[in-house]
């Protein structure tokens, strides 16, 4: 091993017994203080306000209510006229991996492990021959199976019998296993059970929490397991994916703006089409069409129904957005559609005034040819049914303890809670 200041270079022989030690010894040894002369950074989750919703954390804040609708793609130098926010005290700590394509096709895996005074960053690059990953996910080994490059997902599949849906978990690791273990769909060593049941993610499952690393890669890791077995995992793209894609860093934590500077790179270069997990984040969809409902983050309005756009149309435009070298913004057609305002990923109106009636949203219904929309997005005090039926929605506070999920068994929905228990809705 040869040290070259806080990095080292590992060989790949003890690897992986050095970084699963090293992640293991993190979770019981208190982190030393440390000085990473990165402050200026941090600066980047402090601007324009976009949304009651998107303020870091809150702890102990009463999200029972519908956020106030955001202004779209709000400038990210404009300061807010007062910042209310709890000042971030969260600091770089062990982390990753953070997994690259090399030019001759290996995997550069870098990550942040404990030191004497603080985190350091480790290195290697696997041989050609191994495409795994060990780690420790949730206080248990795990591995993760690296895929080449990833292609689009389908946008439509049949109804399975059993289906699991769920959103907003914003780096919540906790909530987001407990709920996969209350449904049956992971086992205690966090591997697939679920046979040919799917599981749906709809979308912001970064920002927030200080878990994002260890719930992408458990979605990943839990999409591939699952297409094995004849199921299904599908990840939804939810505004906050498409913020931290597309250079929006302004709330994304403290924690990973120092954890990138350490590792030489800036937070957007973690998620870069280069990496594993921005290659797989930009080519999922934002809309799906499982049975007979449609499933998108934030939702759809009447007016961009009214438009009468195909689901492949919407996934397209802006998986085609997110590869390309510049972010367009979208401002019209089918990526404003997806994207925009009043597009897939931030549409508020099926819960917050003004809320759109039933027969706008039977317009909505009729162009998709679907029974329901399922969305997240829009804080609600419990998963339920709104609308007559025709929309469910699966946002819910899950960092204030009120973690739920909407779990669709033996033909009818129920209110899935962490402990096991059901609710019929």
């Amino acid at each position: 091993m040869r040290r070259r200041g806080p990095r080292f270079e590992v060989d790949s022989r003890v690897s992986r017994v050095l970084v699963v030690l090293a992640v293991v010894a993190s979770l019981a040894q208190p982190r030393a203080a440390h000085a990473h002369g990165v402050e200026q950074l941090a600066s980047v989750a402090h601007g324009a306000q976009e949304d009651a919703e998107l303020a870091i954390g809150r702890p102990g804040e009463a999200r029972d209510t519908p956020r106030p609708k955001p202004a779209d793609d709000a400038p990210a130098t404009a300061p807010p006229a007062q910042d209310s926010r709890p000042k971030d005290d969260s600091r770089a700590e062990p982390d990753g991996p953070f997994v690259r394509r090399t030019a001759d096709g290996r995997w550069k895996v870098t990550r942040l492990v404990p030191g004497d005074a603080g985190p350091g960053v480790v290195f290697e690059v696997l041989p050609r021959e191994r495409d795994t990953l060990e780690l420790v996910l949730a206080g248990r080994p795990y591995t993760l199976h690296l895929r080449g490059d990833e292609v689009a997902p389908p946008v439509e599949h049949a109804q399975p019998e059993t289906l699991l849906v769920l959103s907003d978990i914003e780096g919540n690791l906790d909530a987001f296993v407990a709920l996969l273990r209350a449904a049956n769909a992971i086992d205690e060593h966090l591997d697939w059970s679920f046979g040919k049941g799917h599981v749906v993610l709809a979308g912001d499952f970064v920002d927030r929490g200080l878990k994002v690393t260890e719930c992408l890669w458990l979605a990943y890791e839990l999409e591939g397991r699952a297409r094995k077995a004849g199921g299904g995992v599908h990840f939804i793209l939810g505004n906050h994916e498409v913020m931290n894609l597309t250079g929006d860093l302004r709330y994304v934590r403290r924690k990973y703006v120092e954890a990138a500077a350490l590792m030489g790179e800036t937070v957007d270069a973690l998620y870069a089409r280069d990496t594993v997990l921005g290659r797989w984040l930009r080519t999922r969809n934002a809309i799906e069409r499982i049975g007979d409902s449609v499933y998108v983050h934030g939702g759809i309005s009447p007016a961009v129904a009214a438009t009468k756009p195909t689901v492949k149309g919407l996934a397209d435009a802006l998986r085609d957005a997110l590869l390309a070298e510049t972010w367009t913004k979208p401002k019209e057609g089918l990526l404003a559609a997806a994207a925009g305002k009043d597009g897939l990923t931030w549409y508020r109106n099926y819960v917050q005034e003004p809320v759109v009636s039933e027969s706008e949203v039977d317009g909505v219904l009729a162009a998709f040819g679907v029974k329901r929309v399922v969305v997240g997005h829009t804080i609600v005090p419990r998963v339920g049914l709104a609308l007559g039926g025709r929309v469910l929605t699966v946002d819910v506070h899950h960092a204030g303890g009120n973690s739920q999920a909407a779990l669709l068994e033996k033909g009818a929905w129920v209110r899935l809670f962490p402990d096991g228990r059901r609710e019929g809705l």
